[in-house]
């Protein structure tokens, strides 16, 4: 290790950091009514993917670590919604099955919570994982912090593009905090 390595630890050890995960609802997609292909093949809109982009652009900027991790639904309108942001950090977005539509969310998670507390250690060395999913898995997730008690203030939301940031512990959550993105105003001439 080298003295710089050494020092960066030494600071990383005085300010502890809580894991955290970015849970990413996809912002939005072609209606599905009006899709007459296999709904995983569903893209974003134009204005799905103007969202993408300052997802990726407020979250690149939320911290000084980067992220560790990009995971996403297999759908499409998922990928979509993360390749910016993965793209931004240099990495891949991975996709997984736990987080498609459909999907059990107290089991989806708990493998981003046990992803995020081993990739993002207190020590500081790592960064954060940001994952993609579909409304009802996050709504499920929601329901089952709700049950265990975790602030997530007065109405919770959940839109197309929408951001839920939970910091977490070994056992659980710490604290749960929700943003969405605004999107960039086009001007007209």
């Amino acid at each position: 290790m080298t003295p710089t390595d050494r020092q960066g630890a030494a600071r990383a050890k005085r300010r502890r950091i809580e894991p955290t995960l970015y849970l990413v609802r996809h912002a939005r997609a072609e209606n599905r009514e009006r899709w007459n292909e296999p709904d995983a093949e569903r893209p974003l809109t134009r204005r799905g993917l103007e969202q993408s982009r300052v997802i990726a652009g407020h979250l690149g900027d939320l911290g000084e670590r980067p992220l560790s991790r990009v995971l996403s639904s297999p759908a499409v309108r998922c990928r979509q919604t993360v390749a910016p942001l993965a793209a931004a950090g240099g990495l891949e977005v991975i996709e997984t099955r736990w987080l498609d539509e459909g999907s059990e969310p107290s089991y989806a998670f708990e493998q981003l919570r046990k992803l995020a507390v081993r990739l993002d250690p207190p020590s500081g060395v790592g960064g954060p994982v940001a994952a993609c999913t579909h409304g009802d898995v996050i709504w499920g997730i929601l329901e089952q912090l709700h049950e265990l008690g975790i602030d997530l203030g007065p109405q919770p939301e959940a839109p197309k593009g929408g951001v839920w940031i939970f910091a977490l512990t070994p056992a659980g959550v710490s604290s749960a905090t929700f943003y969405q993105p605004a999107e960039e105003k086009k001007a007209r001439v």
